[in-house]
């Protein structure tokens, strides 16, 4: 995988040789210039508070905070906080900031789930609405997508708002929301300012993945499901609406420079953990690792096979998560990491690892056409002074492959799924 020194950083930009003739790592385009329309500076500024009472949750605080501007005017974004029960810790509590994916809006479930592991923990509404209906805890059966007085932009398609200036498009208010939650909890005496961590599910994936090379003062960054390259998606719902269906060359040009991950990754310096499933239905598992190895620091890749694709399940199905945040903030036993795996001349896959796996897995696919649509096998491998090797070699028909482990822990429970890049093998 991603190794903490970032033994691999220079596989992702170029098409990189893993043993000649063997294997290599997806081919990018070089990354394009890119162009920060965010004035990062005004948003590293603690946003004045609003009280509210519109949408109660019990035990956490509800209230708006300031956004960028919207049309002249501040935009307010509905959250929720919550801190942990017990004794604050001396230095104040770490925190996570939560950003929900498509559909989604500020969830109780989110924050207590961080309060319960000792995590400070804000969720707020990326798209100009109240909390509504019931799903993870949001209490009252309000009517969902509801706006409000001083609501941000809502999001329209995928970028369907392009014909209006950048900084009243909605992915610059996604953006902008996240990093002024990051300063008004470092504006909070409970917090600790150097413990903060962001995550982001589905949508929020995306967002956080740019955030990541926007806002360097989180300690850490999880995208769960979304990340960057979407533009390079073979997925016809997502290759839609980029050029020739939709997008002008000049539209498609700004989307590269400003608002895909892609362009903000290679400047992201904090500790990633990117989690997701290898047959994810909407970020494919290439575009996916092809994001984390662009990260521009120590970046893991978490690949979970049967992780289903929904909020609840992007922060409780995979424990991987929690402990990667205590392992930046708390002292906690780092993840496990895999190299970019080597196929040798027999089809054997090699891949040197460290940490603490009980089983490893060759996941290959002889199928060609979309992501998405592939059918995907395992193959077992042996484990042996921190190297994993399958014990049957890949078909000769392999068209992509990784190596992923984990340990099992008592009761069956599997914990410290770690993954190699994907690579895509030529023999």
């Amino acid at each position: 995988m991603f190794s903490r020194n970032n033994r691999m950083k220079t596989a992702i930009l170029s098409v990189a040789l893993l043993v000649a003739g063997s294997a290599i790592a997806a081919e990018s385009p070089a990354p394009v210039e890119r162009q920060i329309a965010w004035d990062i500076a005004a948003l590293s500024k603690a946003p004045p508070l609003h009280d509210t009472d519109l949408r109660p949750a019990t035990g956490l605080k509800q209230f708006f905070y300031e956004g960028a501007d919207s049309k002249g005017q501040p935009t307010w974004v509905f959250a929720y906080y919550g801190v942990p029960p017990g004794e604050q810790p001396q230095g104040g509590w770490p925190a996570v900031v939560c950003a929900h994916g498509g559909g989604g809006t500020a969830y109780p479930e989110w924050v207590r789930f961080w309060n319960k592991r000792g995590y400070a923990a804000i969720a707020m509404d990326l798209e100009g609405h109240l909390p509504g209906g019931t799903s993870h805890q949001v209490e009252g059966n309000f009517p969902t997508d509801q706006g409000h007085d001083h609501a941000g932009p809502a999001r329209k398609d995928y970028f369907g708002d392009r014909d209006l200036p950048a900084s009243e498009q909605w992915f610059y208010h996604a953006v902008a929301d996240v990093i002024r939650a990051n300063s008004l909890l470092r504006s909070f005496p409970e917090i600790d300012a150097n413990k903060i961590g962001l995550t982001g599910i589905s949508w929020g994936g995306t967002i956080v993945s740019a955030v990541a090379g926007l806002d360097p003062r989180f300690a850490f960054v999880i995208p769960v499901y979304g990340a960057g390259f979407i533009h390079e998606s073979d997925y016809p719902g997502l290759a839609q609406w980029f050029p020739p269906t939709n997008m002008t060359a000049e539209q498609f040009a700004d989307y590269k420079a400003k608002w895909d991950p892609s362009a903000h990754l290679p400047h992201a310096r904090m500790p990633m953990l990117f989690v997701s499933s290898v047959a994810d239905p909407v970020f494919q598992v290439d575009i996916f690792s092809r994001s984390a190895a662009a990260a521009g620091g120590p970046s893991t890749l978490c690949l979970r096979p049967f992780l289903i694709h929904a909020h609840g399940s992007g922060w409780d199905d995979a424990p991987e998560i929690a402990a990667f945040a205590d392992s930046v903030v708390k002292g906690g036993p780092p993840l496990p990491t895999v190299e970019v795996p080597q196929v040798d001349e027999a089809g054997v896959v090699h891949a040197k690892y460290e940490g603490d796996f009980s089983e490893a897995w060759v996941y290959f696919t002889t199928a060609g056409g979309i992501m998405k649509n592939r059918k995907w096998d395992f193959i077992k491998c042996r484990l042996s002074a921190g190297e994993a090797v399958s014990e049957k070699p890949l078909p000769p028909a392999t068209t992509a492959c990784l190596v992923y482990g984990f340990k099992v822990g008592p009761g069956g429970q599997r914990s410290n799924h770690s993954a190699s890049q994907v690579v895509f093998p030529t023999r």
